[in-house]
């Protein structure tokens, strides 16, 4: 008899270990991306989005489980992690981290991209940042309350869809959830895009460079699926600004 009392009572305690301590970290990424180009350069805006959770052992065991039922748990933690802008002219490629991400106001990385009066812009009202060839800055008063006058008469222009060829000289695409495959060409030398989207089974995103008599470079990635962190890699991730 005491020795089933035992047994149950070292059943129940790891029970209660598994619903309590210790933690498992999990982050999810997710991505976003833009693509502008003219005769000269293509610039990719990709914005990517970090998800955590911080779940007991029980859970994340059961968590396949759990979700084919239906029950989808709303990350912990969620922050705008990296807002990475990739030059690609004729013969060169340039990568720039950005500090945008770290002055959204949403989680999500909640701003957009506009074109205006040939100059690209990063949105989140009131905050506006034009894209200066390296790197944002702020736009001055003036940039300010034209670009905010023409909001509205630019939303009436419904013939003038939200991807658009050759305004101003530039073009733009929004990178989906297909395959797609941009050519065109910059400085008279063709240039080819290809973006691939969400598969199943699931692969990592990616983009890769294609130029005439070169091998295929891939110039971006990101794995959407969960990965386990240690405790000090989720607070770097999910620190506030």
């Amino acid at each position: 008899m005491l020795k089933k009392r035992l047994i149950a009572l070292a059943i129940l305690a790891g029970i209660c270990f598994l619903l309590t301590y210790p933690k498992i970290y999990v982050v999810r990424e997710a991505a976003r991306g833009e693509m502008y180009w003219n005769s000269g350069e293509a610039l990719l805006f990709m914005r990517r989005v970090s998800s955590g959770a911080r779940v007991t052992p029980l859970r994340y065991a059961l968590e396949g489980f759990l979700a084919s039922l239906g029950s989808v748990r709303s990350p912990d933690d969620k922050t705008c992690s990296e807002l990475l802008v990739i030059r690609v002219t004729d013969k060169d490629l340039q990568r720039y981290e950005t500090d945008l991400n770290r002055h959204t106001k949403e989680r999500y990385c909640g701003f957009g991209f506009d074109l205006f009066k040939g100059q690209i812009y990063a949105v989140e009202f009131p905050m506006l940042s034009k894209w200066v060839g390296t790197h944002f800055e702020s736009s001055t008063p003036e940039e300010d309350e034209d670009f905010t006058a023409s909001v509205s008469l630019r939303a009436k222009e419904s013939q003038k869809p939200w991807e658009f060829n050759n305004v101003d000289g530039w073009s733009m695409r929004e990178f989906g959830a297909t395959t797609p495959k941009y050519e065109f060409a910059l400085r008279g030398q063709p240039v080819t895009i290809l973006f691939s989207g969400r598969t199943w089974p699931r692969r990592p995103l990616s983009v890769d460079l294609i130029r005439s008599g070169q091998p295929t470079q891939r110039i971006w990635t990101l794995d959407e699926g969960p990965r386990v962190v240690n405790k000090a890699e989720y607070e770097k991730i999910f620190a506030k600004p």
